[in-house]
């Protein structure tokens, strides 16, 4: 039987029912991976996947993207805990500001897999902006701009160590900053998809630090509304976690954010990444 994917919204995201992620023969996976790209958010639920189970079926997805600066789990060095503490208040949240995984990378990952393991009765969603329906909603004129652009990325506002009290603050996670985030890496701002084909909008104001041979205050000015546009609700999927959710999202063509509204409660997801490539006009 095709594989089932019900629209969440109607610009993208989709759950898909009717399978389980730990048993899916090739044909299947296949199938959920072009879907995956399609719908750029996918949500099966009722997964409860382990460690290793998790691991194993990322790995069918390809090579594990390289993790930097946050400390994995021991027996699985490719899976993060994504965990907070009930007694961390409104304290930093890990993934709480808009952001694509790893953008600073030369080869971010192409997909999280992220797995509801504990979460509160309420609060703690993630939402998540489809940068395929922002490209295609701006006018060809700016379009044309562009593409002519290339944004510089750099994680030295989440993890250089001017950065690691912030991280220290966390009880149940261990980050560790380093020199290494000042460096930065330059990418198209708007890549071709090397699956689907279509072009797409590679910016998150976490991460994209400046826009490549462009006076600071026309940077400034253009990564402020870009990440005005790219974050409106019309492009948005907001994501309702239950225990036993897997979200996959495909990195090359969303962006997201985690909201810090659940102080008092425990929230626990685990997440892997698949190695992706360098982002191409």
């Amino acid at each position: 039987m095709p594989i089932k994917a019900q629209p969440l919204t109607g610009v993208f995201a989709a759950e898909i029912s009717g399978i389980n992620l730990a048993s899916l023969s090739e044909g299947d996976l296949a199938e959920l991976r072009a879907v995956m790209c399609a719908h750029e958010v996918v949500v099966v639920r009722g997964q409860t996947l382990e460690p290793a189970q998790q691991s194993a079926f990322s790995a069918r997805l390809g090579p594990f993207g390289e993790v930097p600066f946050i400390a994995t789990m021991d027996e699985f060095p490719e899976v993060i805990r994504v965990v907070k503490e009930a007694d961390e208040g409104a304290a930093f949240n890990f993934g709480g500001a808009w952001h694509s995984d790893f953008s600073f990378q030369n080869e971010p990952p192409s997909f999280t897999i992220l797995s509801a393991v504990d979460v509160p009765p309420w609060g703690g969603d993630t939402c998540f902006a489809s940068m395929t329906a922002a490209w295609n909603a701006l006018h060809e004129p700016m379009q044309i701009r562009l593409r002519a652009l290339k944004a510089v990325h750099s994680a030295r506002d989440a993890y250089s160590p001017k950065m690691q009290a912030l991280h220290t603050g966390m009880s149940g996670m261990q980050i560790v900053c380093d020199e290494s985030a000042n460096d930065h890496r330059v990418h198209p701002l708007v890549p071709v998809h090397p699956e689907t084909g279509r072009e797409v909008l590679f910016f998150n104001r976490a991460y994209v630090r400046d826009i490549e041979n462009m006076p600071n205050d026309e940077a400034q000015s253009l990564m402020s509304f870009l990440h005005l546009h790219t974050t409106d609700v019309k492009f948005m999927y907001r994501h309702r976690w239950q225990s036993g959710d897997v979200v996959i999202w495909d990195n090359r063509s969303t962006q997201h954010v985690a909201l810090n509204d659940y102080g008092g409660f425990r929230r626990e997801l685990r997440r892997t990444t698949i190695a992706g490539e360098s982002p191409q006009r």
